[in-house]
Protein backbone atom coordinates (compact mmCIF):
# COMPACT_ATOMS: atom_id res chain seq x y z
CA UNK A 1 0.00 0.00 0.00
CA UNK A 2 2.89 2.20 1.29
CA UNK A 3 4.10 1.77 -2.24
CA UNK A 4 1.55 2.13 -3.94
CA UNK A 5 0.89 5.59 -2.79
CA UNK A 6 4.67 6.64 -3.13
CA UNK A 7 4.19 5.86 -7.02
CA UNK A 8 1.12 7.59 -7.23
CA UNK A 9 2.72 10.79 -4.45
CA UNK A 10 6.29 10.90 -6.74
CA UNK A 11 4.37 11.67 -10.14
CA UNK A 12 1.56 14.06 -8.52
CA UNK A 13 4.09 15.89 -6.58
CA UNK A 14 6.54 16.66 -9.88
CA UNK A 15 3.54 17.47 -11.58
CA UNK A 16 2.61 20.30 -9.10
CA UNK A 17 6.17 21.64 -9.02
CA UNK A 18 6.61 21.39 -12.53
CA UNK A 19 2.77 23.56 -12.78
CA UNK A 20 3.98 25.91 -10.15
CA UNK A 21 7.48 26.61 -11.53
CA UNK A 22 5.48 27.59 -14.98
CA UNK A 23 3.24 29.82 -13.04
CA UNK A 24 5.96 31.51 -11.89
CA UNK A 25 7.97 32.12 -15.05
CA UNK A 26 4.52 33.29 -16.71
CA UNK A 27 3.56 35.51 -13.85
CA UNK A 28 7.71 37.04 -14.50
CA UNK A 29 6.66 36.93 -18.27
CA UNK A 30 3.16 39.20 -17.69
CA UNK A 31 4.93 41.33 -14.97
CA UNK A 32 6.97 42.60 -17.49
CA UNK A 33 4.74 43.08 -20.39
CA UNK A 34 2.47 45.14 -17.53
CA UNK A 35 5.10 47.02 -16.21
CA UNK A 36 6.23 47.82 -19.70
CA UNK A 37 3.31 48.64 -22.37
CA UNK A 38 0.53 50.91 -22.27
CA UNK A 39 -2.96 50.21 -23.47
CA UNK A 40 -5.68 52.81 -25.71
CA UNK A 41 -8.92 52.12 -25.18
CA UNK A 42 -11.79 53.77 -27.05
CA UNK A 43 -15.19 52.87 -25.42
CA UNK A 44 -18.69 53.54 -27.02
CA UNK A 45 -21.18 55.32 -25.28
CA UNK A 46 -23.73 51.78 -26.40
CA UNK A 47 -23.68 48.75 -28.45
CA UNK A 48 -26.26 50.14 -30.77
CA UNK A 49 -24.58 49.85 -33.76
CA UNK A 50 -24.85 54.25 -34.65
CA UNK A 51 -22.42 54.37 -31.23
CA UNK A 52 -20.34 51.66 -32.08
CA UNK A 53 -19.36 53.81 -35.75
CA UNK A 54 -19.24 56.83 -33.65
CA UNK A 55 -16.82 55.55 -31.77
CA UNK A 56 -14.26 53.94 -34.94
CA UNK A 57 -15.05 57.56 -36.15
CA UNK A 58 -13.42 59.17 -33.05
CA UNK A 59 -10.63 56.36 -32.59
CA UNK A 60 -9.82 57.14 -36.23
CA UNK A 61 -10.36 61.19 -35.77
CA UNK A 62 -7.70 60.88 -32.48
CA UNK A 63 -5.09 58.31 -33.85
CA UNK A 64 -3.72 61.16 -35.89
CA UNK A 65 -3.02 63.12 -32.96
CA UNK A 66 -1.64 60.46 -31.21
CA UNK A 67 1.07 59.09 -34.02
CA UNK A 68 2.08 63.22 -33.37
CA UNK A 69 2.04 63.25 -29.82
CA UNK A 70 3.58 59.64 -28.57
CA UNK A 71 5.64 58.96 -31.84
CA UNK A 72 9.05 59.74 -29.54
CA UNK A 73 7.92 57.98 -26.34
CA UNK A 74 10.66 55.60 -25.30
CA UNK A 75 9.23 54.14 -22.31
CA UNK A 76 6.02 53.18 -20.51
CA UNK A 77 6.67 56.08 -17.99
CA UNK A 78 7.07 58.65 -20.71
CA UNK A 79 4.12 57.63 -22.75
CA UNK A 80 1.75 58.03 -19.55
CA UNK A 81 3.59 61.15 -18.89
CA UNK A 82 2.86 62.08 -22.42
CA UNK A 83 -0.71 61.53 -22.05
CA UNK A 84 -1.22 63.28 -18.33
CA UNK A 85 0.14 66.31 -20.26
CA UNK A 86 -2.12 65.92 -23.16
CA UNK A 87 -5.08 64.69 -21.59
CA UNK A 88 -7.08 68.00 -22.36
CA UNK A 89 -6.46 68.00 -25.69
CA UNK A 90 -7.02 64.35 -26.39
CA UNK A 91 -10.63 65.28 -24.81
CA UNK A 92 -11.03 68.07 -27.09
CA UNK A 93 -10.28 66.36 -30.39
CA UNK A 94 -12.69 63.37 -29.13
CA UNK A 95 -15.27 66.43 -28.38
CA UNK A 96 -14.50 68.27 -31.85
CA UNK A 97 -15.42 64.68 -33.60
CA UNK A 98 -18.81 63.94 -32.05
CA UNK A 99 -19.75 67.46 -32.44
CA UNK A 100 -18.61 66.87 -36.23
CA UNK A 101 -21.10 64.20 -36.59
CA UNK A 102 -23.97 65.81 -34.65
CA UNK A 103 -23.27 64.30 -31.28
CA UNK A 104 -23.29 66.16 -28.07
CA UNK A 105 -22.60 63.70 -25.56
CA UNK A 106 -19.42 64.53 -23.13
CA UNK A 107 -16.03 63.22 -23.62
CA UNK A 108 -13.78 61.93 -21.17
CA UNK A 109 -10.15 60.49 -21.17
CA UNK A 110 -9.20 58.57 -18.32
CA UNK A 111 -5.49 57.31 -17.35
CA UNK A 112 -4.45 54.87 -14.79
CA UNK A 113 -4.44 51.22 -13.72
CA UNK A 114 -7.43 49.55 -14.74
CA UNK A 115 -8.36 45.41 -14.82
CA UNK A 116 -8.47 43.76 -18.59
CA UNK A 117 -9.90 40.49 -19.49
CA UNK A 118 -7.11 38.41 -21.66
CA UNK A 119 -7.07 40.47 -25.30
CA UNK A 120 -5.75 39.15 -28.57
CA UNK A 121 -3.98 41.96 -30.24
CA UNK A 122 -2.48 40.50 -33.98
CA UNK A 123 -0.40 37.25 -32.97
CA UNK A 124 -0.01 38.79 -29.19
CA UNK A 125 -1.99 37.69 -26.56
CA UNK A 126 -1.91 39.81 -23.68
CA UNK A 127 -3.05 37.77 -20.26
CA UNK A 128 -5.40 39.20 -17.95
CA UNK A 129 -4.28 41.49 -15.06
CA UNK A 130 -3.89 45.35 -14.14
CA UNK A 131 -2.51 47.85 -16.99
CA UNK A 132 -1.36 51.19 -17.17
CA UNK A 133 -4.06 52.95 -19.89
CA UNK A 134 -5.73 55.40 -21.74
CA UNK A 135 -9.19 55.63 -22.14
CA UNK A 136 -11.36 57.77 -24.04
CA UNK A 137 -15.05 56.57 -22.82
CA UNK A 138 -17.95 58.55 -24.86
CA UNK A 139 -21.14 59.69 -22.95
CA UNK A 140 -21.68 56.85 -20.81
CA UNK A 141 -19.04 54.84 -21.92
CA UNK A 142 -20.84 51.33 -21.56
CA UNK A 143 -20.33 50.06 -24.91
CA UNK A 144 -18.00 47.64 -26.35
CA UNK A 145 -14.63 49.44 -26.97
CA UNK A 146 -11.81 49.24 -28.97
CA UNK A 147 -8.18 48.49 -27.97
CA UNK A 148 -4.59 48.64 -28.63
CA UNK A 149 -0.82 48.90 -27.77
CA UNK A 150 -0.17 53.05 -27.23
CA UNK A 151 3.46 52.03 -26.19
CA UNK A 152 5.27 50.33 -27.84
CA UNK A 153 3.83 52.40 -30.69
CA UNK A 154 1.49 49.52 -32.38
CA UNK A 155 -1.62 51.46 -32.41
CA UNK A 156 -0.14 54.15 -34.34
CA UNK A 157 0.72 51.72 -37.59
CA UNK A 158 -2.18 49.22 -37.45
CA UNK A 159 -1.02 48.07 -41.17
CA UNK A 160 2.24 46.74 -39.70
CA UNK A 161 3.41 43.41 -40.49
CA UNK A 162 3.06 41.09 -37.32
CA UNK A 163 6.98 40.58 -37.34
CA UNK A 164 7.70 44.21 -37.10
CA UNK A 165 5.21 44.13 -34.10
CA UNK A 166 6.86 41.78 -32.72
CA UNK A 167 10.32 43.56 -33.02
CA UNK A 168 8.96 46.17 -31.76
CA UNK A 169 7.46 44.30 -28.45
CA UNK A 170 10.65 42.60 -28.11
CA UNK A 171 12.39 45.83 -28.17
CA UNK A 172 10.23 46.74 -25.40
CA UNK A 173 9.29 43.54 -23.11
CA UNK A 174 12.46 41.41 -23.95
CA UNK A 175 12.60 38.30 -26.43
CA UNK A 176 11.12 35.96 -23.96
CA UNK A 177 8.26 37.77 -22.43
CA UNK A 178 7.40 38.43 -26.59
CA UNK A 179 7.69 34.49 -27.42
CA UNK A 180 4.96 34.42 -23.71
CA UNK A 181 2.61 36.46 -25.49
CA UNK A 182 3.14 34.72 -28.65
CA UNK A 183 2.45 31.29 -27.18
CA UNK A 184 4.58 29.77 -30.07
CA UNK A 185 5.45 26.51 -28.08
CA UNK A 186 3.53 23.81 -25.90
CA UNK A 187 5.25 25.33 -22.75
CA UNK A 188 4.48 29.29 -23.68
CA UNK A 189 0.78 28.19 -23.83
CA UNK A 190 0.84 26.02 -20.35
CA UNK A 191 2.17 29.15 -18.96
CA UNK A 192 -0.25 31.30 -20.75
CA UNK A 193 -2.85 29.46 -19.61
CA UNK A 194 -2.20 29.24 -16.01
CA UNK A 195 -1.60 32.69 -15.73
CA UNK A 196 -4.80 33.19 -16.78
CA UNK A 197 -6.33 31.01 -14.80
CA UNK A 198 -4.63 32.34 -11.75
CA UNK A 199 -5.14 36.02 -12.61
CA UNK A 200 -9.06 35.41 -13.33
CA UNK A 201 -9.26 33.86 -9.66
CA UNK A 202 -7.50 36.65 -8.13
CA UNK A 203 -9.89 39.17 -9.69
CA UNK A 204 -13.02 37.01 -8.37
CA UNK A 205 -11.53 37.25 -4.82
CA UNK A 206 -10.60 40.53 -4.80
CA UNK A 207 -14.37 41.42 -5.83
CA UNK A 208 -15.70 39.01 -3.36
Amino acid sequence: MKRKLFWIGVPALILLVSMAYLLIAGERDAAQVRQNVLRFHVVANSNSSADQALKLKVRDGVFALIEQLFADCGSQEEALETARLNQERLAEEGTRILRENGKDEPVQVLIGTRWFPTKQYGDLSFPAGQYQAVSIAIGEGAGENFWCVLYPALCVAPAVAEAECDQEMAAVVGEGSTAFLKKNDQKQQIKFALVEWFENIRQKFMKS
